[in-house]
């Protein structure tokens, strides 16, 4: 059966006010995590609809909203989510400062899996607090948690950030692993906020498991985000969630995200994320094959050239994360250089942290034209950095 929606259409998106595509006329981007692609047909029916009405004041946000959340989250994930333990927030990192200002004081460690996602980065330093670093361990070309380590530096903490999927590293954390991140918070007392904006891309056979799918996940102190930012690439409309189970801490966030003025929608934020989530399956699907062909292509072309680089094996997101220690620069001058003389716009992984620092991130939701360019491009960088 032929698919419904064409993912190699080319949309010029330098003429958009694109911050991923602000760039030289001579260069392509596969940096910023958004996508290159036409957005869900409904997305732009309902935008063009609601900018029919006659006017555009303050508006709510109605239970069909939170409701769309719902349905996809138990269609696809088997997730019961009530609509009483839902808040809206304008975005996850909007979402993520509200938490920190309620439930730490200052100087209070925030702990976190790195290499990871750079404005988490932020978060915690402009909220005062110190950040507090459990590093992956790299090995056989993936990446694994030292949980001795990490339950160390957790008995040390008053939150942990967990990126679920990892961004990144474009890791699916098991069902087993985000038990023990629960358990583990539950027994020490620790805040979990989960981030879990990557969720839909699925195209491998690991699973996204959600941190309100497991055991615990009735823990008070448990704090899940979502938003269809990444999915529907609408992260311009503003639109996102936190759900919180435990009342005492939702009505602390809620009159958090009221105070810090990011709880009230711009007026086209909510008709459009109730039209993806409950009609969009068949776009994610083929979505998801395409992001996972351009990610084939991408590999096939690391093998065929006998690369230098390396892919890390990932297990979901549109992120590939790429080892590029067999040259012996820094991510900062690799990815310096490549924009420099062959125009690849590629995010350094230093962004990301120290241990980031022999790596580079590429993004895959694109179309393939713009892959095998960057395919090309490589190659001849590569074989300048040979000679």
């Amino acid at each position: 059966m032929a698919n419904k929606y064409n993912f190699d259409q080319i949309v010029d998106r330098r003429k958009l006010h694109s911050y991923k595509w602000y760039v030289k006329d001579n260069e392509i981007s596969l940096s910023v995590a958004d996508s290159d692609f036409v957005c869900f047909p409904e997305i732009k029916k309902s935008l063009l609809s609601k900018a029919d009405d006659s006017c555009f004041g303050y508006t709510y946000v109605p239970d069909e909203y939170f409701d769309a959340y719902s349905y996809w989250w138990k269609k696809r994930y088997d997730v019961n989510l009530e609509r009483k333990n839902f808040i809206f927030c304008s975005s996850i990192v909007a979402s993520i400062d509200v938490v920190l200002k309620r439930v730490t004081s200052k100087g209070d460690k925030v702990l976190m899996l790195t290499p990871i996602y750079n404005v988490f980065f932020n978060c915690i330093k402009n909220n005062g607090l110190t950040l507090n670093e459990s590093k992956y361990v790299y090995g056989n070309n993936s990446f694994s948690i030292d949980w001795e380590d990490f339950e160390n530096k957790l008995k040390e903490s008053k939150v942990f950030i967990l990126c679920n999927p990892h961004n990144p590293i474009g890791k699916m954390f098991s069902l087993e692993e985000i038990n023990r991140f629960v358990s583990l918070c539950k027994k020490y007392n620790v805040f979990l906020i989960s981030d879990e904006i990557h969720c839909d891309y699925d195209y491998n056979e690991k699973k996204y498991v959600s941190v309100l799918k497991i055991d615990d996940s009735d823990y008070e102190r448990l704090i899940a985000l979502f938003s269809p930012g990444k999915t529907f690439n609408v992260a311009g409309l503003h639109s996102s969630v936190i759900y919180i189970k435990d009342d005492n801490l939702r009505e602390l966030i809620q009159n958090g995200v009221y105070a810090d003025d990011v709880g009230e929608p711009n007026y086209f934020a909510i008709d459009p994320v109730i039209k993806a989530y409950t009609l969009g399956e068949q776009y994610v699907y083929e979505l998801n094959e395409y992001i996972k062909e351009n990610r084939v292509l991408l590999k096939k072309y690391f093998v065929e050239k006998k690369s230098n680089l390396k892919i890390i094996d990932n297990d979901g997101t549109y992120l590939l994360w790429v080892d590029i220690s067999y040259y012996g620069l820094s991510s900062k001058e690799f990815t310096k250089l490549l924009r420099q003389e062959f125009g690849v716009v590629v995010c350094s992984g230093e962004i990301y942290g120290d241990s980031g620092t022999n790596f580079f991130r590429v993004n895959l939701a694109t179309n393939k034209t713009t892959i095998k360019e960057f395919c090309n491009r490589l190659m001849k960088f590569e074989e300048r950095l040979k000679k």
